[in-house]
């Protein structure tokens, strides 16, 4: 940290794990970029047969390919019990009239006798030979048969869970030719163990079946359900016992669903507690988002999350459990500072007696503590908040947060942040007192700090001749720290720093920073990316909740404490943050600090306008006459060539921006006898380029929440020095009352 002052028919069948993986080979080139596999859908209706004893379905089929075309199709018929290889039928149509015929001589099917069922399976194939995934089907005499599947535990042919003794299994079933409704009307279901009497677990293991076999079609001796029930607990397992749990669903006809397979209605696991642990916890609030990844109780200080918070409010604690597979979340509860975590001793008065663990309830989902006064940055007051989460096996996990609570002292007046990850000046090896030509557009890494900070009149470093003069920066004359962020370990940015400034202002570009050395070095991830990576406390937010104000500018501000949350289906024609697709919430910096609470896009333009429906000068209100009236770039006549720079360097026609695409009134009620009004001014619409007119690029909020916060979408540098400096003034002058020393620039 640089701180410086002044600057994803099983066996009817034997193997129908066999039969939907059958059939398509390997690829007969390489692709440079994997091939994606194509997708098939299947729609049927029935159709008359006039022949005896039999049932017709006129079945169609469509394929897509999303980076290539079908080229043919494979279907198969009731695929065989054995493991042989399918009777695969190739056909490029797209629809087929079947006749299936009924098992049952004397009927067409009644509930109790459901006549004979056939399965179709069908798949996509694509031009390179990959399949799709099987689409499955089963007919009866008189209906289509409903179809059941494992949610969770995910059911797996390949891979057998180890769940606890207490596990809950939960599916969900269709119905797809139902009268009333899409939902099977009923459940049948039981549970398989290794030490089952009658036939031979193993055999069920590889020939699934055997089960249909026996129990079709009543299924006497399972366990029923209701339709809309689609949860199921067993206890008492025996660790180290295997087992296997089967569903089978009806309709309102009466059939049931006769596909046994182990990536459906079949699931086998291994009953221990070896690798259980408890439920994986995540805890919130308005400055850090953090979820654990795994369950567990680990009460020792290294697995602590660590954060500061400001003091003279209240702060919340806000948390959410996801229990390992098969398991129920029981309940939760929390304490503050509990000298022992076994000191079951009840709460003497459940709202303040925060030292002893609150009931233990599954609605224990937040919780308020303090006030607290807070100390100075240098002195230290602390407090553990403690979270417990127990599963229905009675496994607990621990969550600990150490907050620190800091007071603001704002004692300093201004800090410049430097968030930005511009290219960074390299010295000749040969000869370390020169440097070779700054790369790409202007400004570099040290020519934004000459730009903003110099007090010039002094030799620019390296330069040749030297007699290279360096100009006074625009910020010349205030009084001012600055902070670079390049060399922060990990982007953590200590509240206790910048609690002691009044005014930020904080810088960050558009610039994609690099992750694999040795180029992270110089390039490292933004701070204030960091801070939305749901690792970092989010130390600007608590800043300016602390009644800091801060002026947020670069072009890339926006992008970096959003881009964590960016939602791509919006993303047309450019990047967009919009409230619509749940990227702009409570508790994200754009939208509680600079109140941009609509839809924000990455734009492109030349310059920018101040808003003419900016109020007049008058007593008590700001001078917005003092902005210039049009930002615009720079050219030869306004500024000159600075020193190894060429005109296409320096003189640039286009900048990155970031503006509001929908309307964004912010309307406060200032007194309870007036009416809402805004508070949200739009200083400059943006123009030219893909921003077009008319969209808001610099605002100032100028209500309750908070401090005086400006928000300018656009990098400041890329205008003329002398609207720069005239907007600089603006907003460190007449919105913050700052003083200026007399000094040239």
């Amino acid at each position: 940290m640089a701180l410086c002052r002044g600057n994803p028919r099983s066996a009817l069948l034997l193997a129908l794990v066999t039969v939907l993986a059958a059939g398509c080979g390997p690829k007969l080139r390489t692709l440079a970029v994997p091939n994606q596999r194509p997708t098939v859908t299947l729609t049927y209706a029935p159709a008359s047969s006039t022949l005896p004893y039999t049932y017709a379905y006129e079945l169609y089929w469509r394929g897509f390919d999303p980076d290539g075309r079908v080229d043919h199709f494979l279907y198969c018929v009731d695929p065989p019990t054995a493991a042989t290889d399918t009777p695969w039928v190739v056909t490029r149509e797209n629809r087929h009239l079947f006749l299936f015929r009924s098992d049952d001589p004397d009927s067409l099917g009644t509930p109790a006798r459901p006549g004979g069922f056939h399965v179709f399976v069908l798949k996509a194939v694509d031009g390179a030979g990959l399949c799709s995934s099987p689409e499955v089907e089963a007919f009866f005499s008189y209906t289509v048969a409903p179809k059941v599947v494992f949610v969770e535990p995910k059911p797996s042919p390949l891979i057998w869970p180890v769940l606890p003794p207490t596990t809950t299994f939960t599916f969900t079933g269709v119905d797809a030719d139902g009268r009333t409704s899409h939902r099977p009307v009923q459940y049948k279901y039981r549970l398989f163990s290794e030490a089952e009497t009658g036939f031979s677990f193993d055999a069920v293991l590889t020939q699934p079946d055997l089960l249909r076999k026996r129990y079709a079609p009543g299924f006497a001796g399972w366990d029923s359900l209701a339709g809309d029930t689609c949860r199921v607990q067993v206890q008492h397992l025996t660790p180290g016992r295997q087992y296997v749990f089967a569903v089978v669903a009806f309709d309102q006809a009466g059939a049931y669903s006769p596909v046994f397979s182990y990536d459906g209605n079949l699931l086998r696991f291994l009953c221990d507690y070896a690798g259980q642990k408890g439920p994986r916890l995540t805890v919130w609030n308005e400055y850090f988002d953090f979820g654990y990844p795994s369950g567990g109780y680990n009460p020792d200080p290294s697995s602590y999350v660590r954060i500061e918070v400001p003091g003279g409010r209240r702060i919340g604690f806000h948390w959410s459990a996801q229990p390992q597979a098969g398991a129920d979340l029981r309940s939760f509860r929390w304490a503050m500072d509990i000298e022992r975590l076994d000191d079951e001793t009840p709460r003497s008065d459940e709202s303040t007696d925060w030292r002893h663990w609150s009931r233990a309830a599954l609605s224990t989902t937040g919780a308020n503590v303090g006030p607290f006064i807070g100390t100075s940055a240098d002195s230290l007051e602390e407090h553990r908040f403690y979270i417990e989460a127990e599963d229905s096996n009675g496994l607990k996990s621990l969550a600990v947060i150490l907050f620190r609570v800091l007071r603001a002292s704002l004692s300093r007046e201004l800090l410049f942040v430097d968030d930005t990850r511009l290219p960074p000046d390299h010295s000749v090896p040969a000869r370390p007192e020169s440097t070779t030509t700054p790369g790409g557009f202007w400004p570099s890494a040290a020519e934004l700090d000459t730009f903003l900070y110099a007090r010039g009149g002094v030799r620019w470093r390296y330069y040749i001749p030297v007699t290279t003069l360096s100009p006074p920066g625009i910020f010349n004359g205030y009084t001012f720290d600055t902070l670079g962020t390049r060399s922060l370990n990990r982007g953590v940015l200590p509240l206790s720093v910048i609690l002691s400034y009044r005014h930020v202002v904080w810088m960050s570009d558009q610039a994609t920073p690099f992750t694999q050395p040795p180029y992270y070095a110089q390039y490292p991830m933004p701070v204030l990316r960091w801070m939305y990576t749901g690792t970092q406390a989010q130390t600007l937010a608590i800043y300016c909740a602390s009644g800091g104000s801060a002026w947020f500018l670069g072009g890339g501000f926006a992008y970096n404490s959003l881009v964590p949350f960016n939602v791509r289906t919006n993303d047309t024609p450019t990047m967009t943050f919009s409230a619509a697709a749940g990227e702009l919430l409570v508790g994200r910096l754009m939208y509680d600090t600079a109140h941009w609470r609509s839809e924000i896009a990455l734009k492109t333009a030349y310059g920018a306008v101040k808003n003419a429906a900016l109020a007049a000068a008058r007593p008590g209100s700001l001078d917005y006459s003092l902005l210039p009236a049009t930002l615009a770039a720079r050219s030869p006549r306004t500024d000159p060539l600075p020193p190894l720079r060429s005109n296409t360097t320096f003189y640039q026609t286009s900048y990155a921006g970031e503006v509001l695409t929908k309307p964004n009134a912010i309307l406060e009620d200032p007194d309870s006898d007036q009416e809402p009004a805004p508070v949200l001014d739009t200083l400059y619409f943006a123009t030219g380029g893909n921003a077009g007119q008319g969209l808001p690029i610099m605002t100032y909020y100028r209500g309750a929440e908070g401090g005086a916060t400006v928000f300018s979408g656009f990098p400041l540098w890329y205008f003329q020095r002398a609207q720069a400096i005239q907007i600089g003034d603006f907003v460190l002058q007449r919105i913050w009352g700052l003083s200026r020393a007399p000094v040239p620039r």
